[in-house]
C-alpha cells in the first residue's frame, strides 16, 4: 500500500493497520519499554488527523498555511517510513519460510547437511526492530502535532479551500437552451445524426414497454456537448416534431425534488409552493400525459443513485409514444444506469475532438476577434501550431484563442506555444478547472490511480494487466476484506470506473496475425485524452515526475514516481535524490552503451532503495547488476531490450534477485532463468518471460500465488513438472510446451480438473515421438476444469481427439484453437459447446471430411453460439458435408477459408455473415445465404466484406446479387474466373471498396455498365481488357478517394473529362504500368495529396520536357499554368527522378513527404523548388548515388533524411539545422570514419541531429521511416 501517494489518499483505517500489525509484532518480539502509551495516544489521535483530511483539498492547501502543508508532508514521510520498516520485518518472515523450505528439499535433492535454526533472532537481522520502533515512535511525534491544526481546518472549512472545491463540485455551472456561440463549428455530422435519432418514428407496438428513450452524449469537460444539445434543441426539424420541449440544467446536485419542479416550471413556465413530492409527480404526469415531449439534461453527474433515477423518470414514463430524453455527461457510467432504468431503451454518442480545420476556424474566430486575420499571416502560422496542441478540444481553442487576442505579437504567441495549457490559465473559466471538476468527483483512491499516469508519456496506450500491474505493485490497490477477491479484480474494477467516467478512452488495435478484425486479433487499449494527461500531470506534480530530455535536475524529495529517459548519462550527477523513490521507469536511448547502462542502474539502485516498481526499456546489458537484490520492497520488475541487441538470449539475471521475496510480478524478454532459485520468489502472481527456464524442478510448486504461467517448458527426464502443477491452485492462465516429455500418470497429477480458476489453457508437443497410445493417454488426463473458457490444442500427434472435448464437459469454453494435429481424421463434435464463439482449426492434414459428426447430435448442436470460423491448411479436406433440413451455425458472423485446394464447395451460410474470405481453395461457386429460423424472415444477408484469391475453378461469382450489403469486395488471382455480374454491382448502395487483380479472362461489361456512386477505394491490376473498361468507368465517382493501378496494361490515364469529376480522389498509386506513356489529366486532379508512380518504364525514359528545353521561357508559361493543379500533393514516391519531369509534376511545390526508389544524382532544381515544405526525404536504394549535393543545405524545413545501401556516397554536405533524423543504412566505411563521434571530419555536420544512424551494413529487416 502506497500510503503517501497524497495525504488525501491515506485513509485513517489503513495508517491503523500499520500500527496495529507493527505493535503485534513490537510487542512479541521485542518487548520495548513504554510503547503501550504510544499505541494509546496514536489511537486517540488518529481520528482527529481523519478530520484534517477531510477537511482540506491538497491542491491549494499551501495557500492557506505553510505550516499545515509542511506538517502533511512530513506525516507522509513518516507513515511511509513505518510501511518501509514493517514491510523489511514481513520480508525477513519471507526468507525464514523460504530457508527453512529449502533446507528440507536440499536434504532430499542435494543430499546436503544444513542445520536450520529455529530460534527467533536468526529471522531478522540486526537493526530490524530499531528501525521499525523509531519508524513508530517517529509517526507519534508527528500525529501528535495534529492537534494544533484542527482548530485551523474548522476555519478553513468554511471560508477556503475546500469552501472553494465544494462550490466547484456542487454546482459548478448553470446552462440554458440559449447557446453563447451562434455558430456550432465542426458538429454538423453528429448534431443531424442526433436529430435524425429524435424526429424518427418509435416502431415499437409493445404497450408494456416505456414510451420514452433516450440519447446521451458524452465526452470528456470542453469537448463542447452543452453547445451541441443547444444547437439540437433549437433545430426547427426538432422543434416541429415536439409538442413539448424542456431545458434542465442537473449538474452535480441531483435533488429529484427540485428536479421535479424544475421540470414543471419548464412546462407551466412559472413556479410552484408544492412541497409534497407525490403531488409533484402527479403535476408531471398530468402535463405530459398528453404529449410527445423533448427533455433535455444538461451535465449529468449521478451514475450511482439508480433509485433517484427511477423516481425521476417514474412521471416522464407517461408521455406520448416517440417522447424523447437527451442527455449530456462526461461518463459512460451514466449512460449504463439510464439504460437499465428505461429497460435497454437507449442510445450514447461518444463526442470526439473536432478535426485540426474546425479547430483552427474556431481558434481564429476568438484569436482575431474585430481584426483581418489575413493582416497576420506570421500569426496563423503558429495559431496552427499552437491548435495541434490542443487535442480537439473547441473550449480549450475558444480560451487560447481570446487569451492571445489580447496581445497580436508574434513573441507572446511564440511563447505560448512553448507553455502547457495548466501554465497559462488565468480564466475562471479555464480548461484545467473544468477537467478539475471530473477529478474532484472520484473517490480519493481512484485519484491515486489517476495521478500515477501523469509520469507516462502522452498518447501511451496502456494494456489492461500492464496498467494494473502497475497499480498493484505501487500499492495502489486496496485490499478487499473478501479474501476470494484478488487485488487484480479490484483493480479491474477500478480502471472500469476510470473508463467509464471518460478518465480513459478503450482502443481497439486490429491485428493481422489471423485475419483482420476479427475474433482474438483485436487487442484492447486504454488511453487518455491529452487534456486528461495534462490533468494528471498537474494534480500530480509532487508526486510524479517524467524526465525526457538531457536536461536532468534534481527530484524534489516529495517526489515518489519518477519516468526518466536517459539521453546522456554524464550530466547524471545527483543520485541521492533518488532515495525516496517507490516507482522508476527508466528508458535508455540507444546512443547509451552499455557500459554506462550498467554504470546508471548500479548507482540508482545503490540509492533507490525503497522501490516498488523498476520497469527498464531500450536496454541492451547482457546481465542486471547485482544491487537488484537489495530492492527487499520491490514488487514489479519489467525489463526489455534495444532492438540493436541480438542472439537467442539478452541477458541473465543475477542470483540476488531470487532473494526478492516480496516480488509479485516479473517480465524478462529473452531471459535465462534458473527455475530451482525461481521457487524462492514466494509472492510471485505473474511470470512472464519469452525465454528458458533451466532446470525446470520442484520448486516451482511452491509458488503458490502464481495466477498466471507462460510457456513452461517441460524438459526430458523431469516428470515431477506436472505433479508441480498440483499446488497452484489460483492459476488462470496456462501454457504448457513439450509435452512429448510428460506420461500419462504425470498429467494425472497435474489435477487441472480441480483448477476451477483456471479460465484459459495451452498444451503444446515438440517433436515427439510418442506413440500415438501415449498421448491420447495424456490429453485425456489432462482434462480442465468445466470453468474453462480459453483452450490451445498444438502439435498432438494422438489419432482421436480427447474424450472430454466436444462434450457437455467444458461448457463454458468461448475460444478453441487446434493446431498442428497431424493424424486426426475426425473432427470432434465441436458443435455440440453450447458456448463456443471463436474456432480455429489449423494445419489439420489427415481430415479428409467435415459431416455430422462435427456437428454434433445431441441438442443443442450445429454451433449455437459460434460467431467466428477459421479454417486454414487442410491440404487433404475434399468435401464438406450440409446437414439436410438443419440449419448450420446460426450466429456465424465471419467465416475464413484458407490453403484447402482439394476442398470445391463450402454449406450455405447464415445471412449474419458479415466477413466471408476464400483463399487458396478449390471453391467452383458460391451458395446463397440462408436465413436462420430465430431471426426475422425478412432479414436480408449482411455480408459487408467478401475476399476471394486464388480459387482457379471459380469461374462465375453470380451469387454477387445477394449481397444488398457488400461494403469491401476483394478478387485476386482466380485464374478462370469469367464474369462479375456488374449489372447488380454497379446498384449496390454500400459498395465502397473493389479490388480486381490477376483475373485475366474477365469478360467487359457492357458500354451502359458504370461502376457503383458510392465508390471510395479501387485497385485494379492484370486483368486484361477488363481493367480498361474499369479505369474508363470512373467518370462520376465524386466519392472515390483511392486509385490504385497495379501492372495494368494502359496507355493513358483516364480522359481529362474523366479525371475532371474525380473531385475526392486524394491518393493515386501507379505501379508496373509499362505501356503508360504519359501523365496528362493528372492536373485535373486536384484533392491529390498522395503520388506513387513506381515502374512505368516508358515515363522513366522518354519525358516530354527535358531539362535543357524546360528552361525556355514557352514552357515556363507552361510551368506558371500548371501552378495551380496539384497544390495539395504532400507524399510523393517515384522510382527514377525522370519522372518529375513531366509537366504535372515539374510544377509541384507542397510536397512534404517524398521517397525516390532509386536515382544516380538528386533532382536539386526540384528540391530547391520544394525547399519551403519538404520535411522528409529518402532514397530506398541509392547504391547508385555518388554525393550528396551542397543545396542540401537550403532545405531549411527538412526533417528527416534517409538513404539505404549507400555505399558510393564518401562525405557529407552541410544539413539544415531543422533534421532531427539522419538514417544511413550500407554506408561506404570511408563515410563511417568521417562520421565519427566528436573525431570525424564530418561530425560537425551532423552533432545536432538528436536521431542519427549511420552504420556499413543495411540490416535483414531494418526500420526504414515510410513517406506515403
Amino acid at each position: 500500500m502506497a500510503m503517501a501517494f497524497a495525504s488525501k489518499s491515506v485513509a485513517v483505517s489503513a495508517i491503523s493497520m500499520i500500527v496495529r500489525k507493527s505493535f503485534d509484532y513490537l510487542e512479541k518480539y521485542a518487548k520495548a519499554e513504554g510503547m503501550k502509551s504510544v499505541q494509546e495516544r496514536l489511537e486517540r489521535t488518529l481520528p482527529q488527523v481523519q478530520v484534517v483530511f477531510d477537511a482540506i483539498d491538497m491542491e491549494r492547501i499551501r495557500d492557506q498555511s505553510e505550516a499545515l502543508d509542511a506538517w502533511l508532508w512530513q506525516l507522509r514521510d513518516a507513515i511511509e517510513e513505518a510501511e518501509d520498516a514493517l514491510d523489511e520485518v514481513e520480508y525477513y518472515k519471507l526468507e525464514k519460510k523460504v530457508k527453512t523450505r529449502g533446507n528440507k528439499v536440499s536434504s532430499s535433492l542435494y543430499k546436503c547437511k544444513r542445520v536450520v535454526v529455529q530460534q527467533f533472532n536468526s529471522t531478522f537481522k540486526a537493526g530490524t526492530f530499531k528501525r521499525l520502533l523509531d519508524a513508530i515512535r517517529k509517526l507519534d511525534e508527528v500525529v501528535v502535532g495534529v492537534e494544533r491544526f484542527v482548530r485551523l481546518v474548522d476555519r478553513l472549512d468554511s471560508c477556503t479551500s475546500r469552501h472553494i472545491c465544494h462550490q466547484e463540485v456542487s454546482n459548478p455551472r448553470e446552462t440554458s437552451s440559449f447557446s453563447v456561440d451562434e455558430i456550432v463549428i465542426g458538429r454538423d455530422t453528429e448534431r443531424d445524426q442526433i436529430v435524425e435519432w429524435l424526429v424518427e418514428q418509435d416502431n415499437v407496438q409493445d404497450h408494456d414497454v416505456c414510451s420514452v428513450n433516450a440519447l446521451s452524449i458524452v465526452g470528456i469537460g470542453g469537448m463542447g456537448k452543452t453547445t451541441l444539445a443547444q444547437a439540437v434543441y433549437n433545430d426547427q426539424r426538432v422543434k416541429q416534431c415536439f409538442d413539448q420541449a424542456m431545458w434542465i440544467c442537473v449538474s452535480n446536485d441531483f435533488d429529484v425534488p427540485a428536479l421535479t419542479k424544475k421540470i414543471i416550471q419548464e412546462i407551466t413556465r412559472e413556479g410552484t409552493n408544492v412541497t409534497n413530492f407525490n403531488t409533484l409527480q402527479e403535476i408531471v404526469r398530468e402535463n405530459l400525459k398528453s404529449k410527445k415531449f423533448l427533455l433535455v439534461f444538461d451535465d449529468v453527474w449521478n451514475d450511482e443513485r439508480r433509485p433517484d433515477w427511477e423516481k425521476l423518470v417514474a412521471p416522464l414514463k407517461f408521455g406520448q409514444k416517440g417522447s424523447k430524453i437527451l442527455l449530456t455527461t462526461r461518463m459512460e457510467s451514466v449512460v449504463d444506469i439510464v439504460e437499465r432504468v428505461l429497460g435497454g431503451r437507449t442510445k450514447s454518442l461518444r463526442l470526439e475532438g473536432l478535426h485540426e480545420k474546425d479547430l483552427l476556424a474556431i481558434f481564429n474566430r476568438h484569436a482575431f476577434f474585430e481584426v483581418n486575420p489575413n493582416d497576420y499571416f506570421n500569426l496563423q502560422e503558429i495559431g496552427k501550431k499552437i491548435t495541434r496542441k490542443l487535442s480537439g478540444c473547441p473550449l480549450a481553442a475558444k480560451i487560447m484563442g481570446g487569451l492571445l487576442n489580447n496581445s497580436l505579437d508574434s513573441i507572446y504567441w511564440n511563447r505560448m506555444l512553448r507553455e502547457n495549457i495548466s501554465n497559462i490559465e488565468h480564466n475562471s473559466e479555464g480548461i484545467m478547472k473544468i477537467l478539475r471538476l471530473s477529478y474532484h468527483h472520484l473517490a480519493p483512491h481512484l485519484q491515486a490511480c489517476f495521478r500515477y499516469c501523469g509520469m507516462f508519456r502522452e498518447d501511451y496506450w496502456f494494456r489492461k494487466d500492464e496498467l494494473i500491474n502497475f497499480w498493484m505493485g505501487s500499492g495502489l490497490i486496496q485490499l478487499s476484506a473478501n479474501e476470494n477477491q484478488r487485488p487484480e479484480d479490484i483493480g479491474e474494477f477500478y480502471l472500469g470506473i476510470l473508463t467509464k467516467k471518460s478518465f480513459f478512452e478503450l482502443r481497439l488495435k486490429k491485428s493481422t496475425n489471423l485475419y483482420e478484425g476479427y475474433g482474438e486479433c483485436t487487442n484492447e487499449y486504454y488511453v487518455m485524452h491529452d487534456l486528461l494527461h495534462e490533468l494528471a500531470r498537474t494534480v500530480s506534480r509532487k508526486e510524479c515526475m517524467r524526465i525526457s530530455s538531457d536536461e536532468y535536475g534534481s527530484i524534489p524529495r516529495t517526489v515518489r514516481h519518477a519516468a526518466i529517459s536517459i539521453v546522456n548519462h554524464v550530466v547524471i550527477t545527483d543520485f541521492s535524490s533518488l532515495k525516496n523513490l517507490r516507482t522508476l521507469l527508466i528508458s535508455f536511448d540507444k546512443t547509451i552503451h552499455e557500459r554506462d547502462q550498467w554504470i546508471v542502474l548500479k548507482k540508482m539502485l545503490k540509492s533507490a532503495t525503497k522501490l516498488r516498481v523498476v520497469h527498464i526499456q531500450n536496454s541492451s546489458l547482457f546481465k542486471l547488476p547485482d544491487k537488484f537484490g537489495n530492492l527487499m520492497h520491490l514488487r514489479y520488475l519489467y525489463h526489455s531490450e534495444s532492438q540493436k541487441k541480438v542472439g537467442k538470449y539478452s541477458f541473465w539475471c543475477p542470483c540476488s534477485i531470487y532473494k526478492l521475496y516480496h516480488l509479485q510480478m516479473i517480465q524478462l524478454n529473452r531471459c535465462l532463468l534458473v527455475s530451482w532459485r525461481l521457487g524462492n520468489l514466494i509472492s510471485l502472481r505473474h511470470i512472464y518471460f519469452s525465454g528458458t527456464i533451466y532446470g525446470f524442478s520442484p520448486y516451482i510448486g511452491h509458488l503458490t500465488s502464481l495466477q498466471d504461467l507462460h510457456d513452461v517448458n517441460v524438459p526430458p527426464k523431469c516428470g515431477f513438472i506436472a505433479s508441480e502443477l498440483m499446488d497452484l491452485k489460483d492459476l488462470r492462465y496456462l501454457c504448457i510446451r513439450c509435452l512429448e516429455n510428460v506420461n500419462a500418470d504425470e498429467a494425472t497429477l497435474a489435477k487441472l480438473g480441480e483448477k476451477e480458476n483456471l479460465i484459459m489453457l495451452s498444451l503444446t508437443w515438440k517433436n515427439s515421438q510418442q506413440e500415438s497410445d501415449t498421448e491420447e493417454r495424456v490429453l485425456n488426463n489432462l482434462q480442465p476444469h468445466m470453468n474453462l473458457t480459453k483452450l490451445k490444442i498444438k502439435g498432438y500427434n494422438g489419432s482421436r481427439s480427447p474424450c472430454w472435448l466436444g462434450n457437455t464437459t467444458i461448457i463454458n469454453l468461448t475460444y478453441l484453437y487446434i493446431s498442428n494435429c497431424s493424424y486426426w481424421q475426425h473432427l470432434p463434435p465441436l458443435g455440440e459447446l453450447p458456448s463456443l464463439k471463436y474456432l480455429y482449426l489449423i494445419c489439420l492434414n489427415s481430415v479428409k471430411r467435415i459431416d455430422s459428426s462435427f456437428y454434433g447430435c445431441e441438442r443443442p448442436f450445429g454451433f449455437p453460439s459460434l460467431e467466428y470460423l477459421f479454417i486454414e491448411h487442410l491440404p487433404a479436406l475434399e468435401e464438406w458435408v450440409e446437414m439436410e433440413g438443419e440449419h448450420l451455425f446460426p450466429r456465424l458472423k465471419a467465416l475464413v477459408v484458407r490453403h484447402c485446394k482439394e476442398l470445391r464447395n463450402v454449406p450455405a451460410l447464415p445471412s449474419t455473415v458479415t466477413y466471408l474470405e476464400m483463399n487458396s481453395v478449390g471453391l467452383t461457386t458460391l451458395h446463397e445465404p440462408y436465413v436462420p429460423s430465430e431471426t426475422a424472415e425478412t432479414q436480408k444477408p449482411s455480408l459487408s466484406r467478401l475476399k476471394i484469391c486464388h480459387c482457379p475453378y471459380l469461374e462465375t461469382l453470380e451469387q454477387l446479387n445477394q449481397f444488398l450489403s457488400l461494403e469491401e469486395l476483394h478478387i485476386e488471382h482466380c485464374e478462370n474466373l469469367l464474369q462479375l455480374p456488374m449489372d447488380h454491382l454497379q446498384m449496390l448502395p454500400f459498395l465502397k471498396h473493389m479490388t480486381v487483380l490477376g483475373c485475366p479472362k474477365l469478360m467487359v461489361p457492357p458500354a451502359t455498365i458504370r461502376l457503383p456512386l458510392p465508390m471510395k477505394k479501387l485497385h485494379v491490376g492484370s486483368c486484361g481488357t477488363y481493367e480498361t473498361w474499369l479505369v474508363n468507368s470512373l467518370c462520376g465517382l465524386t466519392s472515390l478517394t483511392t486509385l490504385m493501378l497495379y501492372g495494368c496494361d494502359i496507355a493513358a490515364l483516364p480522359p481529362v473529362e474523366v479525371c475532371k469529376s474525380l473531385i475526392a480522389l486524394s491518393c493515386l498509386e501507379i505501379v508496373s504500368c509499362h505501356e503508360l506513356a504519359d501523365l496528362n489529366g493528372m492536373e485535373e486532379l486536384t484533392s491529390l495529396t498522395e503520388l506513387k508512380v513506381i515502374g512505368c518504364n516508358k515515363l522513366e525514359k522518354l519525358p516530354v520536357v527535358s531539362s535543357q528545353q524546360f528552361q525556355a521561357s514557352e514552357h515556363n508559361q507552361v510551368v506558371t499554368a500548371c501552378t495551380s493543379y496539384l497544390r495539395k500533393l504532400k507524399r510523393l514516391q517515384i522510382s527514377d527522378p525522370f519522372v518529375l519531369q513531366w509537366a504535372p509534376l515539374r510544377s509541384v511545390t507542397s510536397v512534404t513527404n517524398m521517397t525516390i526508389n532509386s536515382c544516380r544524382c538528386l533532382p536539386e532544381e526540384w528540391l530547391m523548388q520544394n525547399c519551403n515544405h519538404l520535411q522528409r526525404f529518402g532514397v530506398t536504394d541509392a547504391s547508385h548515388l555518388e554525393f550528396l549535393p551542397s543545396i542540401m543545405a537550403s532545405l531549411t524545413s527538412l526533417e528527416s533524411l534517409q538513404f539505404s545501401r549507400a555505399m558510393l556516397i564518401q562525405s557529407l554536405p552541410e544539413l539544415p539545422s531543422s533534421l532531427w533524423r539522419l538514417q544511413i543504412l550500407g554506408c561506404n566505411p570511408v563515410l563511417m570514419r568521417r562520421c565519427r563521434k566528436s573525431r570525424g571530419r564530418d561530425w560537425h555536420k551532423i552533432a545536432h541531429i538528436p536521431d542519427l544512424r549511420i552504420v556499413e551494413d543495411v540490416p535483414l529487416a531494418y526500420s526504414w521511416y515510410s513517406y506515403m
